[in-house]
């Protein structure tokens, strides 16, 4: 899984050993950044429509701390500017 900062184009690669770990290790890499970086906020996550980023549970917690899910259209990988 890799992980990119748009305004600073900061890149994380998290290797994982099967999807099932990729949620946690998404809410890991959130709850580090947030405690490292408490002034910047993070307001959006875009993702792509794996099927582990549609949770009920990822989705609440990122409403109740303010942050914005994006997902990208199936088969448009030009919404992807970054990767």
């Amino acid at each position: 899984m890799v992980l990119i900062d748009a305004s600073t184009r900061w890149s994380h690669v998290c290797l994982l050993s099967t999807r099932n770990v990729a949620f946690a290790r998404l809410l890991a890499q959130i709850i580090k950044l947030r405690a490292q970086f408490p002034d910047n906020p993070i307001k959006t996550i875009r993702l792509d429509n794996a099927g582990e980023f549609h949770s009920q549970a990822f989705k609440n917690y990122c409403m109740s701390i303010g942050i914005t899910i994006e997902h990208s259209v199936p088969h448009v990988h030009t919404q992807n500017g970054l990767a």
